[in-house]
């Protein structure tokens, strides 16, 4: 038996400060960088507002975690990026 973990499952983990990868990265892309961890009082602003299915608050919110991750000179690979390119 597979067990699956669930999106809110991993938004819980992540904010108790246990990153895990899951089908897709943490917001803050701590569970492939730890040194990118969001402060807990930010983690918890982040799963507040995706819980209230405030979209205004998490995506400002992950376009700044996006910001922090290029900032560190790494490269990310953003996924469906090139699908969205070949819809223009």
């Amino acid at each position: 038996m597979t067990f699956s973990m669930t999106y809110l499952d991993q938004l819980d983990s992540w904010v108790s400060g246990l990153p895990k990868h899951g089908d897709q990265c943490c917001p803050d892309f701590s569970c492939c960088q730890p040194d990118l961890l969001a402060p807990k009082d930010v983690r918890e602003v982040f799963v507040a507002a995706y819980k209230a299915k405030n979209e205004s608050v998490t995506m400002r919110m992950l376009m700044e975690f996006l910001g922090r991750a290029f900032a560190t000179g790494k490269k990310a690979y953003i996924v469906g990026l090139d699908a969205i390119r070949e819809e223009r």
